[in-house]
């Protein structure tokens, strides 16, 4: 049974991603934008949210409006390919990627076609090209950037910023919303070294629901003077306590009265 709900699911996510990356390549060239993003953008959120369902993903994420309103950048944890579907069913979210991401067939293509930004991180001359680009980019729709540059184990704590983000989040004078991903059972949704097939079909067969839950936390607007490196130690040390009380399991750490 196992076996068959993977495959099944499996057959169904490939042919939706054909689908729409054909429809997606087919409109990419229009120069129409819709409210600063590419006509093509506005197709993935509703195929996004088909994915949820289909792979049994039960999907949290209050004041999630706020996403939809947002003008500037979005610093989520980064623990699965996950992330970028949720983020991406609430609006057509934009995203730095690494440059591997851009030769993947559909993915890569797909994502070239709506304003992903690509960076190799170990190349001095393609982070300055993405941050050229990224200073560059309309902020609306919001672009999400992940400041631990990546996903590395282990997955149950946050990992150290890069804080080129907030340097240019500070220099353009652009808010951003930390933003804090919890999944439940992590150790199913968590990306490892592996292939993605590997990854999509340890929960694909999984009959169990998959939780999600997104926290954002409370927009920062840099100044003149903030400190980028003081922001992105700030912006750690609130998402590392909200992701490590949230998987605790534990009491609330605000309750009523005095």
């Amino acid at each position: 049974m196992r076996i068959i709900r993977g495959t099944l699911r499996l057959l169904a996510f490939f042919l939706l991603l054909i689908v729409v990356t054909l429809l997606v390549l087919a409109t990419a060239w229009i120069p129409l934008r819709v409210r600063g993003a590419r006509l093509s953008a506005w197709l993935l959120p509703s195929v996004c949210r088909l994915l949820l369902p289909l792979f049994n993903v039960e999907f949290t994420a209050l004041e999630a409006e706020r996403i939809t309103k947002h003008d500037g950048f979005i610093f989520p944890n980064h623990l699965s390919f996950l992330d970028i579907i949720l983020l991406v069913s609430i609006f057509p979210v934009r995203f730095l990627s690494k440059a591997e991401i851009a030769n993947w067939p559909f993915i890569g293509w797909i994502a070239r076609a709506v304003d992903t930004v690509f960076v190799n991180r170990e190349n001095k001359e393609s982070r300055e090209l993405a941050r050229q680009a990224l200073e560059n980019l309309h902020t609306f729709p919001a672009v999400a950037l992940f400041p631990e540059g990546g996903i590395y184990q282990p997955p149950t704590e946050l990992k150290p910023f890069r804080y080129g983000a907030f340097e240019i989040a500070q220099a353009g004078n652009i808010p951003f919303i930390p933003a804090v991903f919890i999944y439940e059972p992590l150790d199913i949704v968590f990306w490892r070294d592996e292939p993605l097939l590997t990854a999509v079909w340890r929960f694909a067969s999984r009959p169990e629901p998959i939780k999600a839950r997104l926290f954002l936390l409370r927009t920062v607007q840099p100044g003149p003077e903030d400190d980028p490196r003081q922001l992105a130690l700030e912006t750690h040390g609130a998402m590392a306590a909200v992701y490590k009380h949230a998987n605790s399991h534990g009491k609330d750490v605000v309750q009523s009265g005095i």
